[in-house]
């Protein structure tokens, strides 16, 4: 037994290892607003006079365009097949950043553009997770992992190449250059790569959409699972306290006595240490139980905002929550993903994960313009990060709170008595 499961590893990797790669480069695309945006900030606030608010407002209608077609997005890619969609949404997220440099003195103009990156972003990253979670079986959370390390990867590096950039061509001139750069890399890759096939065990096809019905639940027994609405909320806990301290993350930094240049370099260590996280993580929640994988994630972000408060300014203390947060708060995402693809099954995942997945973006869009809210009529991240403390908290606790893993009987289309589809 242990044999034939290693072969199948093997086999998946050797078939899928293009898959997991072209998904990994789709997931950094789709960080790049977030992780460009604390950097963007200041030069921004500075050279159009709008508050923080204003401009972090944006996240808040890619949170909203993602809730409003979340569930449109996962029945798209259910119907249309993973890598149309994901192409079309590619194209739209780099339009979207690109044309960022071309706004005016008009905060809708700025607002527009980023409801224009929320339609792409209502596909991610179920777009790009669910050929992954669908094409891997016995390595399923190590390849989840490390196709959403992609967001590592911009979280370390845009922060520096963003400050970078804008001190020698200004905010504008950034923006294109990181849409043009991340378009060279993503649209090759997931154009030659991103092609969906029948997992290595044989279990069954997965192209535009698997043939018949697959074992797991239905649209409505997920929604009325208790299951389910515990996932999504957590989420939303998680996503909310710890998005409005990392996309803020620079700002918070320099709020507690440190210079622009060291909060930067501190804030890339965040996306090594997600990647790190990740990948650890995926490797374990093949072998033991996501669940006490996602409340160790969110109960030890604490960490950060508890070390930023305990001792602000200090390099060192901040350099430390930052890294600790990374490891274990990378496994966040592919648990949750993992989760939702061992409670919902395979039926219906495009549907009941792309609408997990608008409460993930309605913390990721409310979270940060609220932090920013709180600072402009307070003139500090302080109160932020007491909260975010009893949200990280009480997610921990909800995903420590479900069930085992259910088993999924095969649906009767896809008995051997019905295999001719009469």
């Amino acid at each position: 037994m242990g044999n034939a499961k290693e072969v199948s590893a093997g086999a998946e990797w050797r078939q899928g290892l293009p898959l997991v790669l072209a998904a990994a480069a789709g997931m950094s695309l789709s960080a790049i607003p977030s992780a460009s945006l604390g950097v963007m900030m200041a030069p921004i606030e500075q050279d159009l006079g709008w508050t923080r608010t204003q401009i972090s407002m944006g996240t808040s209608l890619v949170a909203l365009v993602a809730v409003a077609l979340g569930a449109l997005a996962g029945l798209a890619i259910d119907r249309f097949g993973a890598r149309r969609i994901g192409l079309a949404a590619a194209f739209l997220m780099c339009g979207g950043i690109a044309l960022m440099a071309t706004v005016g003195a008009a905060v809708w103009q700025w607002w527009s553009l980023w409801a224009l990156v929320g339609v792409a972003g209502a596909a991610m990253p179920t777009v790009w997770i669910s050929p992954v979670s669908r094409r891997f079986v016995a390595r399923r959370g190590l390849a989840v992992a490390i196709a959403l390390s992609g967001t590592g990867v911009s979280t370390s590096l845009v922060p520096i190449l963003a400050n970078s950039l804008v001190e020698q061509h200004g905010w504008r001139t950034a923006y294109v250059i990181l849409a043009g750069l991340w378009a060279a890399v993503v649209f090759p890759l997931v154009f030659l790569f991103f092609r969906a096939s029948a997992p290595a065990d044989g279990a069954g096809p997965d192209r535009k959409a698997p043939a018949g019905p697959q074992p797991g639940l239905t649209a409505r027994e997920g929604f009325t699972s208790i299951t389910f609405y515990k996932l999504a909320f957590a989420a939303f806990l998680s996503m909310s306290a710890g998005v409005a301290l990392i996309l803020n993350l620079v700002p918070v930094l320099r709020s507690t006595g440190l210079t622009p240049a060291v909060a930067a370099s501190i804030a890339g260590i965040i996306g090594i240490a997600t990647i790190t996280g990740r990948i650890i993580g995926g490797f374990l929640m093949d072998r033991m139980s996501a669940k006490a994988i996602a409340a160790l994630s969110a109960g030890g972000a604490v960490v950060l905002p508890v070390a930023l408060l305990a001792f602000p300014g200090s390099p060192l203390a901040a350099a430390g929550a930052v890294l600790v947060y990374g490891l274990l708060g990378g496994a966040k995402v592919p648990a949750l993903v993992y989760l939702a693809s061992r409670h919902f099954g395979a039926r219906a995942f495009g549907v009941l994960y792309g609408t997990v997945n608008t409460m993930v973006a309605l913390g990721v869009g409310l979270g940060p313009v609220v932090a920013n809210y709180v600072y402009d009529v307070t003139r500090s991240y302080t109160p932020v990060m007491w909260t975010a403390v009893p949200f990280l908290l009480a997610a921990a606790l909800l995903y420590a709170s479900l069930g085992r893993y259910p088993t999924f009987a095969a649906p009767p289309a896809c008995k051997p008595a019905n295999r001719s589809g009469k």
